[in-house]
Order: C-alpha cells, then structure tokens, then sequence
C-alpha cells in the first residue's frame, strides 16, 4: 500500500469545490474527492500550527501531550518515555507506529525547522527539510525534492509520504497574474458586507482591519494594506483563493508523477491541514489566532481505493487525533493505549455515520481559550484576550443560524451555557485523570507565563 498525505497549512474547507465554492480553487482536490470521502465535521483539537500537528501526530489531546501553543509554557511536548529505547509502545508517535508495523514513513516538510519542532521528525525513515526557508519555500521548491523523490521510489510498496505545502499561510507570495483565472467568478459570500466591515475599524490587535501591515501598507501584491471596506476584503480573498489554486496545481504535479510511475490509481491520496484561518470572524483577516470555528474545522479528503465510497460525505464528528488511530486501523495495525483518538475506519468505509457526541478544542498562542462544540452550538471561555478588544469572557453562537458568529447569544441562554460549563469542567477532568499525561493543564501553565495565574 502507498499512501500520499497532503498537510496544506492554513486550509479552509469552504474554500475549496468539494466542499460547495463557488470559485476554481482546487480541481485536483475536488477530483479526489469524486473519488473519495469527504468529511464535513473534521475538526483540529488544538490550534495553531504546532498543537494541530502534535495532535495529529502523537493522537493525544493537546492538554495531554503539552503542546497548546508554538513556543513557550504552553508548548513542552510530553511523551511517556523510557530513560533508554524510546517512547513506551502505549504512547508511541504515529510515524514510529508505522514502522513498527512494516511501513516506511517519509516526511517533506520545513515545520521542525520552523517551529523547533524536534519532536515532529522522531521515526520517519526519511525526514527531508527541502531547503531553509522554514515555512516561506514554495509548493514549486517543496516539489524540486519530492518529484526527484517519486520517480526513484514511488513504485516502492508499503510507505507513507506525507508533502507539506505552505502557500496557503499568509502572506500569499506567488505572482499576481496567477489571480486571473478568477477575474469572472466574483466573491460571493455576502459577510462581511461594507456595513460589518465598518463596525470592525476600531478593533485592537494583530490581523484585525488595521493590524494586517505596518502603516496599513502592503507589500504583497495579493494583499490589501488593511481591511477598510468590502473591496478590500474581496481583494484578500482573491489572495487566499489563488494560493489555494497554487497548491492544488502542485498537487496535481505529484499525482501526475504518481500516474506516470503506473501507481497512482492504487494509492491512497489523502488531503488536509492544520488549521483554517480568519476571514471577519472575530475581526480577524488571514490568520489564526483564537478558537472559532473557522480556525478548528478543517478539511479531510479520503480516497482510499477499495474502501472507500465515489463522492461520499460523512457528517460525523471527528478531531485530528482521530486521524492516526484510524489510519493504523485501516492497515490493521494495533492503535496504543494512551492515544486519545478514536478509529472511524467505518466512517472511511461509509458503512455509518458514527461520531462524537460533543468536541472540545483549545489554544493558547495569542488568546488563551477553550471550546465546547455541539452539533448545534460553540460555546467559547475566553481566559486571555491578549492585545484584542472584542472578546468576552464567555460566548455562545448558534452555529446553525449564525456560523459566522457575529452574535453573542450566552446572556440569552444560560441554560446552555450551564451545559456547556459542564462538558468542558467533565472533559478536563478526565483528562488531567489519565496516566502519563502533563502534571498540570498546559492551559494554566500559559496563563501563569503570562502573570494571570499564580
């Protein structure tokens, strides 16, 4: 089995055909997904980049493996080690599970040297850094290694190839013409409109309207200096778009290759990313930087020949921590102990709709915050705004009538947000109760950082 894993930072699934965009985008992605499945209810466990990751990459929560933010108190990796011979197998790193099992894990991606991220390269086989860019290459320079890669070793049997692009992160660097191809598919999302945009101009903090560039100039062609009025918001968008399109045109390069090795037809082509990105929500333009829904839902593609079912979509809750246990049950292999993830190896299969009942997500780099998802609700208690001036101590959105979250509903309705108080006090809880977890909330161990707990 040949598996090839895209991890597409900054990923936004609304933005993409597969996922009802009204804008060519991705059609090497959504031609994947004709041929897949595609999750609608994926969700990252902890944002940003380095938590996501160590989610995805450990199957433990980030409460659990201490990683809630890219530096600091709240990124100290913890993993149950031995003082010789590595982690214990109940708590082994997904890469290390796959060799353990017969498969060789092979990485192209600059994010250990972006983030110092060392613990991200144990128990790959090959672990390329395609250059020193550290998160500024090119999906063109992230393809010069694996192209030369696939044409040695793509015939190969039994690895699992995971391609990092990053064009997808802002500030969106490729060349200005590429945005041509939209110039007759307008934006049409009708939020935020000149109206929303207004009320945001006197928000505080990074992204916000005025906090996209110094001075409110930009350099980058694809990006306005500020976010002022809905041209402004149109032309960054358009940005976002064409980087989406960037990507999925090296993607199609790899598949290609895949297809010219005689290979690429029983591989397995799986697409996703770390985290979505602002676009108004909160008054945030282009990044990242709290626990909305547009950060934490992220998208998942499946195409795995045999399994799964042409153009289906599963609706069922699932975090990225899910994502290791059910990969490692596809290819039966046994999932450890003290993952948290659960496998929805069925899901894969469309053979149900099985999911979570609620998810709890967090972070902890900019705001330090922690979420309850219902299926109907996102509740948010806000425990450090840092530099910004919109947030609440605690907000509830009605995600079904509101999903851009422009209405605090919870002084309306304090009877979900008891509920809500509840899930997220029960889940720490039993958290903080397993074996070999941190010995204290990584989110405390932040706030303490910061001087606002003792």
């Amino acid at each position: 089995m040949r598996i090839i894993y895209f991890d597409i930072d900054s990923l936004r699934p609304d933005h993409l055909g597969c996922y009802g965009y009204d804008r060519p985008t991705s059609p090497t992605i959504d031609s994947i997904a004709q041929d897949g499945v595609r999750f609608d209810r994926y969700y990252c466990a902890s944002s940003p980049c380095v938590p996501s990751r160590s989610c995805l990459m450990s199957g433990r929560f980030g409460i659990r493996n201490g990683m809630l933010s890219n530096h600091g108190a709240g990124a100290q990796f913890n993993i149950n080690a031995q003082a010789y011979g590595g982690p214990y197998p109940d708590s082994e790193m997904f890469p290390r599970q796959l060799k353990a099992n017969g498969y060789d894990p092979v990485c192209f991606s600059n994010f250990a040297d972006r983030h110092y991220a060392t613990w991200f390269m144990c128990g790959w086989s090959e672990f390329h850094s395609p250059n020193m860019k550290c998160g500024a290459e090119t999906a063109e320079e992230v393809n010069a290694k694996v192209l030369p890669w696939l044409q040695e070793h793509a015939t190969r049997e039994d690895y699992y190839l995971h391609i990092n692009y990053w064009d997808t992160h802002r500030c969106y660097k490729m060349d200005a013409s590429l945005a041509e191809r939209f110039d007759d598919y307008p934006v049409t999302q009708s939020w935020p409109d000149d109206d929303a945009i207004a009320a945001q101009q006197g928000l505080t903090g990074p992204f916000t309207p005025h906090g996209q560039f110094k001075n409110d100039e930009s350099t980058y062609p694809l990006m306005p200096g500020s976010i002022s009025n809905r041209q402004d918001f149109e032309k960054l968008i358009t940005g976002y778009d064409t980087s989406i399109s960037y990507v999925d045109s090296h993607i199609k390069e790899v598949l290609d290759e895949l297809d010219r090795q005689g290979v690429l037809d029983e591989a397995v082509i799986i697409i996703s990313s770390d985290h979505g990105d602002s676009f108004g929500e909160h008054g945030i333009y282009s990044d990242h930087v709290n626990v909305d829904e547009c950060i934490h839902r992220i998208p998942l593609i499946i195409r795995w020949p045999g399994l799964t079912v042409p153009d289906s979509c599963s609706s069922a809750f699932m975090y990225n921590v899910d994502y290791a246990p059910t990969i490692c049950d596809l290819l039966d292999m046994p999932l450890p102990k003290e993952w948290d993830g659960k496998s929805y190896k069925k899901n894969v299969m469309s053979e149900d709709d099985e999911g979570r009942e609620f998810l709890v997500w967090d972070s902890g780099l900019y705001t330090v915050q922690r979420a309850v998802r219902t299926k109907t609700h996102l509740y948010i208690r806000n425990y450090d705004s840092w530099e910004f001036n919109n947030w609440e101590s605690e907000e509830l959105y009605d995600m079904l009538d509101d999903p851009y979250q422009t209405r605090n509903i919870a002084h309306e309705h304090s009877e979900i947000v008891q509920k809500c108080r509840g899930i997220m006090d029960d889940w720490v809880a039993e958290q903080m109760a397993k074996p070999h977890g941190c010995p204290q909330d990584p989110l405390e161990a932040v706030l303490r950082e910061r001087g606002l707990k003792n």
